[in-house]
């Protein structure tokens, strides 16, 4: 026998053999009853979120941080609402760390974000314009990935939330006098249906 002739012997059981597994996975339904498969039944099923309650959390939120100085829910609109918390006294100054009256803001705000799993949460950072620009926006991302972490650690679903930052570039008002800058400090939650 030839080494050609060993190579045709045993080359063409493999191609066979790969010929019908190929086949099988290619099939669907062949090779598995996904009635009974726990894991490829649910693999690929996702069930869609309910649909957000929007006009419920928004009162829900007002009552929630009713005692909370600075903190303004936007008005309810088809995509959702926004909540606005000043973080003045929220950040030391070039620092993520979360201070109690951030905390105590965001301890108020998360039983009734994470009661409605409908929701998609994305939290945005804003800085004042004091120093670089890059510094305030890499600081504006920081901040918005503890707070991000904050919701997490009080039942937020990680797949919920997602961190943004602007840095300076999105300001409420002139950062030219103090209380303009201390107003353009800033966390919002931008509240939309999950997708």
């Amino acid at each position: 026998m030839t080494p050609r002739d060993i190579r045709r012997k045993t080359f063409l059981p493999i191609a066979l053999v790969s010929a019908a597994l190929l086949a099988a996975c290619a099939t669907p339904g062949a090779g598995t009853d996904t009635g009974t498969d726990a894991v490829n039944r649910h693999a690929l099923v996702r069930t869609a979120p309910p649909a957000p309650s929007w006009g419920a959390l928004h009162e829900q939120l007002a009552k929630a941080t009713a005692g909370l100085p600075g903190v303004e829910l936007g008005r309810i609109g088809d995509a959702g609402f926004h909540v606005q918390i000043p973080v003045a006294d929220g950040f030391a100054s070039g620092s993520a760390q979360i201070r109690p009256a951030l905390g105590s803001a965001l301890d108020a705000l998360a039983p009734p974000l994470a009661a409605e799993s409908g929701v998609a949460i994305r939290v945005v950072g804003h800085t004042d314009s004091q120093g670089s620009e890059m510094v305030n926006l890499r600081l504006s991302i920081t901040r918005a990935e503890a707070v991000v972490a904050w919701l997490r650690d009080r039942g937020i679903a990680l797949d919920r939330l997602t961190a943004d930052g602007r840095g300076e570039a999105d300001p409420l008002t002139s950062n030219a006098t103090a209380e303009g800058r201390v107003r353009n400090r800033r966390i919002e939650l931008i509240l939309s249906p999950m997708p």
